[in-house]
């Protein structure tokens, strides 16, 4: 093979990688130890940097002894920065992937988790991820997302029914599409490979606010709703990238893995056939 093509093939491979970035890893079983993960005023410092959004808080989120956050029964949102701000660019996607176990929610039902464009945001909650009960006093849940708030905006529920304090890897796709107020989401419930097209979504919605889309991604929120509507969760993991593979979903031999592999044959024979000469 001509040397040209396959510096130009190892080009194209690196290109492909460097749109790969991880932009939040949390894991509440390392790192952290029990008790209150944010601080009780706004935007104190706790553990690991998270931070309370609202002004107070009786009833904080904690990091219970197993390693878990605790979504509870009564009000406060908190919130972690990424490492950095991420701007929106359209035809790309952003993702968000969390390991949690619903406890309790209603069939009214609620969000627990979501994104906000800057960080200790109070208002912008973006790509809402919420639960609710399709019969009173059932053991199971349908997931829902949310775009954000705003006029014409509502939850979008998945159909599918999930066992109640049973943990699964759910990840939230955020599709930038060109324009305004078009943008689109899917829930993924435990994927089991990082090539998109290979993947079900559980739920899809569009964005239905009258509000534009926001141009960046700055944390991740935490948020126990108001006593009873809300959705009460035990969080593990959280992880923000741009890519499936970047947020922990499991990969498949990619295209890029395949070409590596290719063009590492390819000269391994021209070497060998070289030594042969």
């Amino acid at each position: 093979m001509n040397k040209a093509i396959i510096v130009a093939i190892l080009g194209a491979i690196a290109g492909l990688e460097t749109q790969a970035a991880n932009y939040m890893t949390v894991d509440f079983s390392s790192g952290y130890t029990i008790g209150n993960l944010a601080g009780l005023t706004q935007n104190a410092a706790g553990q690991n940097d998270w931070k309370q959004t609202s002004t107070s808080a009786t009833t904080p989120i904690q990091v219970n002894s197993s390693g878990q956050a605790v979504i509870g029964s009564s009000g406060q949102d908190i919130y972690k920065a990424f490492t950095s701000s991420i701007s929106k660019v359209d035809g790309s996607s952003f993702y968000l992937k969390a390991r949690f176990a619903v406890t309790e929610t209603t069939t009214t039902g609620d969000y627990f988790l979501h994104v906000s464009p800057t960080a200790g945001e109070t208002s912008n909650f973006l790509g809402r991820i919420a639960a609710k009960l399709l019969t009173a006093g059932s053991s199971q849940y349908v997931l829902g997302i949310q775009s954000t708030s705003g006029t014409g905006s509502a939850m979008t529920y998945g159909t599918t029914l999930l066992d109640k304090n049973t943990f699964y890897d759910v990840v939230l796709e955020w599709n930038a599409v060109a324009g305004t107020i078009n943008d689109t989401f899917n829930l993924f419930v435990n994927p089991l490979t990082d090539v998109r097209s290979n993947l079900t979504s559980y739920v899809s919605a569009n964005w239905l606010s009258a509000t534009a889309e926001p141009t960046t991604f700055a944390a991740v929120n935490l948020r126990q709703g108001s006593a009873g509507n809300n959705t009460t969760a035990l969080i593990s993991s959280i992880s923000a990238g741009n890519t499936l593979g970047d947020v922990g979903v499991v990969p498949e031999p990619s295209t890029s893995g395949l070409l590596i592999f290719g063009v590492a044959a390819l000269l391994g024979v021209r070497s060998s056939r070289r030594m042969q000469s």
